[in-house]
């Protein structure tokens, strides 16, 4: 399903001819079809050459990948430290941090301190990320693209929810609320400034110059079951689609009005999930299964 919606906000002239470009990619999108992704894998495993105290080994959960393939995540079990995962194999603990979520090919990262901050990383300098709107802190950080912009969701009083937000290098701050969602979450953002992600249990988003638009995995259980986690500067989006019960996933790729099945080989059917997607080489990153330890993958499909 593809929907229309136009932000008040735009001068009259720039929204017809926004909402016209749109208005043609929906009548695209009107015969979406579904087809089989063609990949190529490349499977590592997420064992760090780190322990817990009583010799408990220590694996990485990867969350965010860029260009380079250098992969951000997290530790467990454990007390979660931010770890970087460099292409050659390699993995890092970051220093003061807890979470890290995605990183820029200018190789800044984005996640949480020690104490929950939100924070961005370049090399060792850790810098807290300020919002200036009235909040009461940032609940999640999910995406940074190359020009340093960041997106993820801030804490409002009696909004379990929050709402979402998009950061620019400068520290100028828009929110983004999805027309009628109980809350709005941005997971991932490309170079051109296109936000995708989840609006409350009822639909997923595409954001982008201010106007809106849902996409909806066709065969879904419901609006609310499709999970859209990246997109390149090329328009490529990946997602999960869930059964009813939440327990099978469907991983795939959407391009030009065609959604495309990523089966991914060395997996349980239904079990493996895509994390995020690089802005420009379309880098996949995923997990064959979301237990600590199973193997997690790079692919390119087309």
């Amino acid at each position: 399903m593809f929907t229309l919606h136009i932000s008040s906000q735009l001068s009259s002239c720039v929204r017809r001819g926004l909402a016209l470009s749109w208005v043609l990619v929906a009548m695209a999108l009107a015969t979406q079809a579904q087809t089989q992704a063609a990949c190529t894998f490349n499977f590592f495993s997420p064992t760090t050459p780190f322990k817990l105290p009583d010799g408990t080994p220590i694996f990485m959960q990867p969350i965010g990948i860029n260009d380079f393939g250098t992969i951000v995540g997290y530790s467990s079990p454990g007390k979660a430290r931010g770890l970087i995962r460099w292409a050659n194999g390699g993995v890092t603990r970051v220093t003061g941090t807890s979470q890290l979520f995605a990183r820029n090919d200018h190789g800044t990262s984005v996640g949480f301190d020690l104490t929950g901050q939100g924070i961005l990383v370049n090399r060792t300098t850790i810098s807290p990320i300020l919002l200036d709107v009235n909040n009461g802190g940032i609940k999640e950080v999910r995406g940074i693209n190359r020009w340093g912009t960041i997106v993820g969701r801030y804490r409002l009083p009696n909004n379990a929810g929050g709402r979402g937000f998009k950061r620019w290098n400068t520290g100028t701050t828009h929110t983004l609320t999805f027309p009628g969602g109980a809350f709005t979450a941005p997971i991932g953002i490309n170079d051109n400034g296109t936000v995708v992600g989840a609006a409350g249990a009822d639909h997923t988003f595409i954001f982008h110059n201010g106007q809106w638009a849902t996409l909806d995995y066709p065969g879904a259980q419901a609006p609310g079951f499709t999970n859209l986690v990246g997109i390149t500067n090329a328009g490529k989006i990946i997602g999960n689609a869930f059964s009813a019960t939440a327990v099978s996933i469907t991983t795939f790729l959407y391009e030009n009005g065609t959604f495309k099945v990523i089966s991914v080989p060395n997996s349980v059917p239904g079990s493996a999930s895509l994390r995020s997607i690089s802005p420009k080489l379309g880098l996949i990153l995923g997990v064959t299964d979301v237990a600590t330890g199973s193997p997690a993958f790079i692919a390119q499909c087309q």
